[in-house]
């Protein structure tokens, strides 16, 4: 199996594989801008998608994306029999964007759900989350991850960083933004060998 995953396009056009079984999207499609660059990725897919929208992504991009049947926004759903979760928004910034939580609200809302891929626009507390002098991300995030025991997470929403990394049994993929022109490609036939590529997307 296949999987091209981008984030944080930020309205930047960037060139999307098709030779692939499924695009994830972990979010922050805008700028808090309209729904016309969202409208026009989604087109341009030609195989399944599955999306979660970001801190910088209004109301109206997930109301999109549900009317899309696309959105995993605390969903679980079947794909080539794996569960997929995905949760959008990020954790409090310093900018007041549109699709904030505080860590107590992240936890309520993702309680509950178990996958064996998780989608998620933030990035868990610890991984690829030092801006600053400091880890920014979300122990919420970090806590589901050691309970649940996914064997794949996505995240994303921190530009400074991309890479891999193993927490306990979970290996986390932080995608790079797309408004770089950078995503990832995912190749498995089972979640225990797991082969993760950085692309570019020009």
């Amino acid at each position: 199996m296949r999987i091209l995953v981008v984030a944080d396009l930020h309205e930047t056009a960037v060139r999307i594989p098709q030779d692939v079984d499924a695009v994830f999207i972990a979010g922050d499609f805008t700028n808090a801008g309209s729904l016309n660059f969202v409208k026009d990725v989604l087109d341009s897919i030609k195989t399944r998608v599955f999306a979660v929208s970001g801190n910088m992504d209004r109301k109206e991009v997930l109301d999109l994306l549900e009317e899309r049947g696309v959105s995993i926004h605390r969903k679980v759903i079947d794909f080539n029999g794996f569960k997929v979760f995905g949760f959008g928004g990020s954790s409090i910034t310093p900018f007041g964007t549109p699709f904030e939580f505080d860590d107590e609200q992240i936890e309520e809302m993702i309680a509950g759900y178990k996958a064996d891929i998780a989608v998620f626009h933030d990035t868990p507390y610890g991984f690829f989350d030092w801006v600053g002098g400091k880890s920014v991300g979300s122990m919420a995030i970090k806590r589901w991850i050691e309970n649940t025991k996914p064997k794949l997470v996505f995240c994303a929403h921190i530009h400074e960083h991309k890479g891999v990394a193993k927490f306990n049994e979970t290996l986390i993929v932080k995608v790079p933004p797309a408004c770089k022109k950078e995503g990832v490609l995912v190749e498995f036939e089972d979640l225990n060998n797991i082969i993760v590529r950085f692309i570019r997307l020009d």
